[in-house]
């Protein structure tokens, strides 16, 4: 079975929701809760203990239910906070966005269960971006720990809990996590098919698409090149232009063209990509 399983790959789903828009540096994500209930406690001992780095919390309300509501604090030097909030996460939003979960076969019935959710964001104009990124990360995995977690909502995509704590596990030996950070979706249509992502305008990068013929479409190999294609924009803070090529060896020189999204707002770059 490849990256994409077999029961969802024929699925097809678009980001051209009408709010769904990203900006820089702007980490925010939302962990459904079953219940309105958390235990700020345990998250701060089991933040702690997964990470080695305590967050150390700086005074923000006079009243002592606040405290409890909230956590806001520091950790190596950039601002976190999470928010308890009674009510399920506004406008249908994680509703939608699960639709598009091609790897989570029941998170359309888990989502709509959901009474609660915490807020979840790296605050700041700190430019490294990487750092406020992985910050985001051990914050939304130490959520997913909560008995009452049942999926972590990021504009985009929704993640089960196992989902998005196994994608953050390569982060512990120094590797980027792409997959939390970055969601891979599929899309086609009669004539071409293939990925985009989404997450890629958090770091200041414009969102990328990759299409070829349906009949010449191999979505686990477009998903692979298109995961190199953003870890190496990313990693090296490189900016991809309208009219150049890239490519992962000398003779492979794959055209860029900045236009029209098709599966996601706004402008994307598409790559060219060659299935020979």
């Amino acid at each position: 079975m490849g990256l994409f399983g077999k029961k969802k790959r024929e699925e097809h789903h678009t980001v051209s929701k009408p709010d769904g828009k990203e900006h820089a540096g702007w980490f925010v994500g939302f962990a459904l809760l079953s219940l309105p209930e958390w235990d700020k406690e345990r998250f701060m001992e089991d933040f702690k203990e997964e990470w080695g780095v305590e967050i150390v919390e700086n005074e923000h309300s006079e009243d002592p239910e606040d405290d409890e509501m909230m956590i806001y604090g520091e950790v190596d030097g950039l601002r976190a906070m999470v928010s308890f909030m009674e009510m399920p996460v506004p406008d249908g939003e994680a509703d939608y966005w699960v639709q598009g979960n091609y790897m989570w076969e029941d998170g359309k019935e888990i989502v709509k269960t959901h009474e609660a959710h915490l807020v979840i964001s790296v605050l700041g104009d700190d430019p490294d971006m990487i750092a406020k990124g992985k910050l985001f990360v051990k914050l939304a995995a130490t959520a997913m720990k909560q008995d009452t977690a049942i999926a972590f909502y990021n504009e985009g995509a929704v993640f089960s809990p196992e989902m998005y704590r196994a994608f953050c596990e390569p982060m512990k030996n120094g590797a980027l996590p792409m997959l939390n950070w970055i969601w891979f979706g599929i899309y086609g249509d009669e004539k071409k098919a293939g990925c985009y992502t989404y997450g890629m305008r958090r770091f200041g990068k414009e969102e990328i698409e990759v299409y070829v013929p349906r009949k010449e479409a191999d979505l686990n190999e477009i998903r692979a090149f298109l995961l190199d294609i953003a870890s190496y924009v990313i990693d090296g803070d490189v900016t991809l232009r309208d009219g150049e090529t890239i490519g992962f060896s000398a003779e492979q020189k794959l055209p860029i063209t900045l236009s029209r999204g098709i599966a996601v707002d706004g402008n994307t770059l598409k790559i060219a990509y060659s299935t020979e």
